[in-house]
Parts: C-alpha cells; sequence; structure tokens
C-alpha cells in the first residue's frame, strides 16, 4: 500500500521557498532554491534514477503542501524494480519535497546530502 513512511526533516524548509533549478549530470541530481529566509539550499541526490518537477500538486492522505516525505511502497520506485532499472536490493527511496503552492519534487534516489 502507498503511503506517507513519516514527515522527515531534510535539514531544510520548502514551505514559501522561491522556484528551484533542477540539474542532472552523469545520474546525479542538484535542486538549488531560495528558503523563506534567502538561505541559498543545495541538495545534491547521489545515483538518482528517475526524478520529476510538477506544478499540478497531488497528496497522499496527511500530507502537507509545504513539507518533506519519504513515500513507502511507492509504484513508481516498484516500476524501476520491475523493469530492471533497479535490484530490489539496492535501498532506492521515492522522497517527495512540496513547495506550497509552486509545486512539487519528487525523486529515487539512494540518499541525498544538504549544503546551506
Amino acid at each position: 500500500m502507498v503511503g506517507l513512511d513519516a514527515y522527515i526533516q531534510p535539514g531544510f524548509s520548502t514551505a514559501d521557498a522561491e522556484y528551484p533549478e533542477i540539474h542532472q549530470e552523469d545520474g546525479d541530481v542538484t535542486l538549488k532554491f531560495k528558503d523563506w529566509q534567502e538561505n541559498q539550499i543545495e541538495v545534491f541526490f547521489a545515483d538518482a534514477v528517475a526524478f520529476k518537477w510538477q506544478m499540478a500538486e497531488s497528496f497522499l492522505s496527511g500530507e502537507r503542501d509545504d513539507s518533506s516525505y519519504e513515500i513507502k511502497g511507492s509504484d513508481w520506485l516498484q516500476l524501476h524494480v520491475k523493469q530492471g532499472e533497479i535490484a530490489e536490493s539496492e535501498e532506492y527511496k521515492h522522497y517527495k519535497f512540496n513547495f506550497n503552492g509552486i509545486g512539487q519534487f519528487e525523486i529515487l534516489a539512494l540518499s541525498y546530502t544538504v549544503k546551506i
């Protein structure tokens, strides 16, 4: 069953942040944006297998529009396992970052590192 694992505290806030820049190079993805305090945030995702930005927002039950989550039981993640893009034994996660009112960033990655 698809659901929220829990609200995660990624070390930054997406609430009232500016529209992000998304860069991909050699399988790695970097998300850059200014937070509500005008701090430049840079989030590095190593070895990402998929990512998307969408302005149309969709939410799971209990999900807030200004918070970050790890999605458990993700159909999107299972699609990549089923098609052999990643192995079931690899510890990829489906992360979702909601930028209230401007969109949502989702990514399948092993982990992320934050630079402020």
